[in-house]
């Protein structure tokens, strides 16, 4: 049975029984004073008798001077007291004055409990979200922390396999570039494990930072063309690091899964600004070409934007920022 479901029945289970308590004690309440208005009838039937003998009662109490088999109230007889009068009270007619009561109480009471499994269901499914939203991205952290720090040790075993056998500074240049690339693939794991922090935000250019991303990566573009189309006056507000974390990573990914080509256009549409990156690799099983992609998702609605992706002839990958001047 799923945990939510057993949560739910749990507290359904937990106001059956206090309103099980509850309804216990309404009902001893209830019934005490229907029992005293009753009371107070047949006595009134009683004072009646004592100012006129030949009162009766009424066709729910009956005054009688002999002892009654059924329910009946005693009083002593104002004409001799030596003697009693009994007000007898019609079968049936205490349970007709309580009946209605206690079906407007349980009627009540059924729907404040349905009310409130119903509301308790909506916010633990909306709290339930969370807790697999943040076990999901703690594994997907992890996930990507594993497969870097992989990758890294793995191009530092081959880099200390070439030092052991000569002196090379290729292989230190390797080693040493290797480290800058972990450095900015943990930067964006960190921030995004430190969300209490908040970002240091400024206006920053956007075509500084491509460029400079576009330099960094400039190994991995051997063999491959990209193209950038972005102006020079456009800026956008977010801390510099974090833009730096999107633009690697989203980058570098564009370059890893390309064939032969990317394009960069950075462009506003409907007052928003709208990066545009695109490379001729199709991949048909959605957009799984990359775990950092879902990292990047969220680091980049930490700066109110979104990323999408839409894959028609070529594959293309939009990042939207909310935030921009010209």
């Amino acid at each position: 049975m799923a945990e939510k479901t057993k949560l739910t029945l749990a507290f359904a289970l937990l106001l059956t029984v206090g309103f099980l308590a509850l309804n216990t004690l309404l009902f001893f309440e209830l019934k005490k004073h229907v029992e005293e208005i009753i009371y107070y009838k047949a006595y009134a039937h009683y004072l009646l008798y004592s100012i006129n003998p030949n009162h009766r009662g009424d066709e729910n109490f009956a005054l009688s001077e002999q002892m009654p088999t059924g329910f009946a109230y005693t009083f002593r007889d104002p004409k001799d007291q030596l003697k009693n009068v009994y007000v007898v009270v019609r079968e049936g007619y205490f349970t007709e004055n309580i009946k209605p009561s206690i079906k407007r109480i349980l009627a009540m009471q059924f729907l404040l409990i349905f009310s409130l499994v119903a509301l308790y269901q909506m916010v633990l499914e909306v709290l339930w979200k969370r807790v697999e939203e943040g076990r999901d991205f703690s594994k997907a952290l992890i996930q990507s922390l594993t497969h870097k720090l992989g990758n890294f040790i793995s191009v530092q075993k081959t880099n200390l396999s070439l030092l052991r056998k000569k002196y090379s500074a290729q292989a230190l240049d390797r080693m040493q570039r290797s480290v800058e690339l972990l450095e900015k693939d943990i930067g964006l794991i960190l921030r995004l494990s430190q969300e209490e922090v908040n970002p240091h935000r400024v206006w920053t250019n956007l075509r500084r930072s491509l460029e400079n991303t576009v330099s960094f990566l400039k190994e991995d573009l051997e063999g491959k063309k990209l193209l950038l189309r972005c102006e020079e006056n456009i800026y956008v507000f977010v801390d510099e690091r974090e833009l730096d974390d999107i633009l690697y990573n989203l980058l570098s990914n564009a370059i890893k899964y390309s064939i032969s080509f990317i394009y960069v256009k950075a462009m506003i549409y409907k007052n928003r600004l709208i990066l545009t990156i695109r490379n001729d690799f199709l991949n048909t099983g959605g957009k799984g070409i990359g775990l950092g992609l879902r990292l990047l998702e969220k680091h980049i609605k930490r700066l109110d934007g979104e990323l999408t992706i839409r894959v028609k002839e070529k594959y293309n990958l939009h990042v939207c920022f909310r935030e921009f001047k010209v």
